[in-house]
């Protein structure tokens, strides 16, 4: 069904507002979706030869044929499909601060009280594998010559990516780690830093693991099936913020990454 059908059909208030707007006139009025389907008809003497689209963020909805109410028409659609994209909108976001706490409080349940590396790597990983288009987790340390190795309980490689040879300020996985930002790159393939392994894993989340004041490594994932979203960035956010802390009593509790 199409958006502007659906608006019409099945939201209470738009057709007894486009049944207000034509009351009293004549007007002959016929509304059309994006594919030409006419969604509603309203015959009349008032006929009219005007076409008004309907259109939301750039996007033409569908199309009001008639006279001068149908402009009227057309605006009013506009209007209501618009305010409905803006609900859709909060809901999803509030779904996603949903997913996210959710998230948070498994994660910390978890890993809190955890002091095996391998187990917390682990833990981590399986997360970020559960984000969209195919994701491949990575979890790499870095050593104090500056290289970044794959952890400990972590995959060896992240699709794409090998961690052989990364290094702390090289490429956008090293200079995401050196520079303690969280980044997301669409395209890695565009991306000026990308090394040459990096050019192929599409597209990279990532984000630096601290433990105190420290960089211990940097989390994320590639993902050839589709781009990440500002919501995974965030997701890859939060589970840096856990880890790296119980990775860093870990490593200190335990024996040498």
């Amino acid at each position: 069904m199409s958006e502007l059908r659906r608006l019409i059909v099945r939201h209470r208030h738009v057709a007894p507002m486009v049944s207000a707007l034509l009351a009293g006139t004549d007007a002959a009025v016929t509304i059309r979706d994006a594919e030409g389907e006419v969604v509603l008809e309203r015959t009349g003497a008032d006929a009219g030869a005007g076409n008004h689209d309907v259109t939301v963020d750039g996007e033409t909805l569908g199309t009001v044929e008639g006279g001068r109410a149908a402009r009227g028409v057309a605006a009013v659609l506009a209007y209501a499909a618009a305010r409905e994209r803006d609900k859709r909108s909060l809901a999803n976001e509030a779904l996603e601060r949903y997913r996210e706490l959710s998230l948070i409080y498994d994660l910390a349940a978890a890993i809190g009280g955890d002091t095996d590396l391998a187990s917390i790597v682990g833990t981590a990983t399986a997360e970020l594998s559960r984000l969209p288009g195919d994701a491949h987790a990575f979890l790499l340390l870095a050593r104090a010559d500056g290289s970044l190795v794959a952890a400990p309980g972590a995959a060896p490689d992240a699709g794409a990516l090998d961690a052989t040879g990364s290094r702390l300020g090289v490429g956008i996985v090293g200079t995401i780690a050196a520079a303690g930002l969280a980044e997301l790159v669409d395209d890695a393939s565009a991306d000026g830093r990308a090394t040459a392994a990096e050019r192929v894993a599409g597209s990279i989340v990532a984000a630096p693991l601290r433990a105190g004041d420290t960089t211990i490594g940097v989390v994320g994932a590639t993902a050839t099936g589709g781009t990440f979203r500002a919501a995974d960035l965030k997701v890859v956010t939060a589970i840096a913020a856990l880890a790296g802390p119980a990775i860093g009593r870990a490593i200190t509790a335990g024996p040498g990454r």
